[in-house]
């Protein structure tokens, strides 16, 4: 691959790209050229006639090996979150790390925040015994300093005695509402905490990022997206970390962002950010509000997923965050103000509460008319799939529940023939439905090869089999839930997730070409570069 000028002398393109192509546009699937003039895609076709519109001032990057897609689109991730816990320790779980050896990376660990030790990423459904991070066994490791570790889903968090006793939490507390406070079986709480306001009651005793290091960290992680191929992320709960002046933080970031941000505001914020002022599409093409997200439910491999039956051995199954009537307002609420929604829902049981609720909200409208979403939508039966479908709703399904937590669905936590619903895409796809795969970074990574390499084979990362191949597509179609049909869900397909004349020249690179490769090896393929806007904000 070489970046060159020719020797021309009259106007034209700034950028002109020239290699082996791949549009994701049906009537013309490939082409041999792109021509860029500010940062928009101007002219597509054979080598000899776009070459032909260069100037002196042209840059040419020729693509001599590898293959060039449209950028790829992340349509449901968390900055904020993710931003404050970049720095703290990987207790990471899914690429095989056993439970002794994140007790010793937190035994190693130095404070973080004050005096407080923090961890990430953690996930019991991961380890063998799926042995949590009780309050005893963190009282071993440190028994002083006051000790946090963030479960992977970000639905729990585990903390020590000396982390209780910092946020003035006693042993005779309340669950408050939606959420719980962990105990053992003599009633002692046992420093699980489940849900969001159980985890606020501690978290706002840890001493807080900077507001500077908190934006250093979102720059950061939105260039480490930059790097795996996205031109695009989606913010998806907006408001949470520090309130609801996050969306005017992430709209004057744009200056500095290697590639473009939508986000959606948390139900949580969204009234006061409303009356702050914001509007749906407020911002620019590099920062824009789009979306309301409400969270229905908790994590199925948590366990605090709402389903339709008890999960495997245990007497409960979940339980919703809202009631019917509260959900249905909520949408309502969102729809008046011009907001597409997107409703985080797990188990079965959420999904049946969350069509319900955008039925009566829709009122015979269509879902389409917003885009409205259902996130993760993990454990959808057939006849949820055909509701949706008639309701104009899409989903976005979170891939890697497939790839990594797969065999522990199966074995463990909902049963086999249950595993079997595990994230429908071809179903959806035949019910005519617009798909997205997404990360949920950081629940897993920004991975985009392997989201499409895990829609084809449907492999388990620990046993290596698949799970129900008749849910598997081809490549191309795998694709399309990485561009064009993500830019359509986040309400950037007329101007991204495809190459074509007037969308941006959003970019990616790569070694070699998904359509051609063992789908096995997809996830192997290297991203060389990405372009965003005719600019190369990553080079390998």
């Amino acid at each position: 691959m070489t970046d060159s000028s020719p020797d021309r002398s009259s106007s034209g393109p700034e950028l002109i790209v020239t290699g082996r192509i791949r549009t994701m546009e049906a009537d013309r699937p490939a082409a041999e050229a792109i021509a860029v003039t500010g940062g928009r895609i101007t002219a597509l076709g054979t080598a000899d006639v776009i070459l032909a519109l260069a100037t002196a001032d042209t840059q040419v990057l020729t693509v001599t090996d590898g293959v060039v897609y449209p950028g790829f689109v992340e349509p449901h991730m968390h900055y904020w979150a993710s931003a404050t816990q970049l720095d703290w320790v990987d207790c990471g779980t899914r690429d095989g790390a056993t439970f002794d050896e994140v007790l010793d990376r937190l035994r190693r660990a130095e404070p973080a925040q004050g005096d407080w030790v923090l961890g990430q990423l953690y996930d019991p459904a991961l380890v063998e015994g799926e042995r949590e991070l009780t309050r005893d066994v963190l009282d071993e490791i440190s028994p002083d300093r006051p000790m946090m570790v963030m479960n992977a889903s970000l639905h729990f968090a585990y903390v020590n005695s000396a982390a209780l006793t910092a946020a003035g939490i006693p042993e005779d507390i309340e669950d408050p509402a939606g959420a719980t406070f962990g105990r053992d079986g003599t009633g002692r709480l046992n420093g699980s905490l489940g849900e969001l306001a159980a985890m606020a009651a501690v978290m706002q005793a840890v001493p807080p990022l900077s507001q500077q290091r908190l934006l250093d960290n979102i720059v950061r992680i939105n260039q480490r997206a930059a790097e795996r191929g996205y031109t695009h992320t989606h913010d998806a709960a907006t408001g949470l970390a520090i309130g609801p002046q996050e969306a005017d933080i992430l709209l004057q970031l744009a200056p500095h962002l290697s590639g473009r941000i939508t986000f959606a505001m948390h139900d949580f914020a969204m009234d006061a950010a409303i009356q702050n002022g914001l509007k749906p599409f407020a911002g620019d093409d590099m920062c824009r509000a789009i979306a309301w997200k409400i969270i229905s439910d908790g994590s199925n491999q948590g366990r605090s997923g709402y389903q339709r039956e008890n999960y495997l051995g245990r007497d409960f199954h979940g339980s919703p965050n809202y009631d019917h009537a509260a959900l249905v307002d909520r949408i309502r609420t969102a729809h008046a103000h011009g907001w597409q929604v997107m409703v985080h829902a797990n188990g079965d049981a959420a999904i049946d509460e969350t069509i319900d609720a955008y039925e009566e909200a829709l009122d015979g409208r269509s879902g389409l008319d917003h885009r409205d979403r259902i996130e993760h939508c993990s454990f959808a039966h057939p006849e949820q799939l055909d509701r949706m479908a008639a309701l104009g709703l899409s989903p976005s399904f979170l891939i890697g529940h497939l790839y990594y937590w797969g065999d522990a669905f199966e074995e463990r936590i909902v049963g086999a023939e249950k595993a079997q619903l595990l994230d429908p895409v071809a179903g959806a796809r035949r019910r005519g439905m617009r798909v997205s795969t997404h990360s949920d970074y950081t629940v897993t990574d920004f991975e985009p090869l392997r989201e499409v390499q895990t829609q084809v084979t449907r492999i388990r990362r620990g046993s290596g089999l698949p799970l129900n191949t008749a849910e598997a597509v081809d490549v191309h179609t795998a694709l399309k839930a990485k561009t064009i049909d993500a830019a359509w869900q986040v309400h950037a397909d007329d101007a991204e997730g495809s190459i074509a004349v007037g969308k941006f020249a959003d970019l990616v690179v790569l070694d070699a070409d998904p359509v051609e490769v063992d789908p096995a090896t997809i996830a192997d393929i290297t991203v060389l570069r990405t372009i965003v806007g005719g600019r190369t904000v990553y080079r390998s």
